[in-house]
């Protein structure tokens, strides 16, 4: 009785020590992305999101890890900030 509880006892303390010693769950990244476009036609914010969406992608990111925080459109030109979590 006593070897089936020190048995037991081991079992528990070395399956204790394995789900402690597991590591934490990798740190966000965070990235911020600018894109600028320019166009006579009215495709210059077709174009800052496409060259933000280019940097991002080239940093390995998805796109539906981003959001686009800030976006001014004046006459012919625009630009986007995107910032990417993942």
């Amino acid at each position: 009785m006593m070897t089936r509880r020190l048995i037991s006892a081991c079992a528990l303390a070395s399956t204790m020590a394995l789900i402690t010693s597991i590591p934490a769950v990798a740190d966000t990244v965070t990235e911020v992305y600018h894109g600028s476009g320019y166009s006579d036609w009215g495709f210059a914010i077709h174009y800052a999101r496409a060259q933000a969406w280019q940097q991002a992608r080239a940093d390995g990111f998805e796109r539906t890890d981003c959001v686009e925080t800030e976006t001014v459109i004046e006459m012919f030109e625009a630009h986007v900030t995107w910032e990417c979590t993942r």
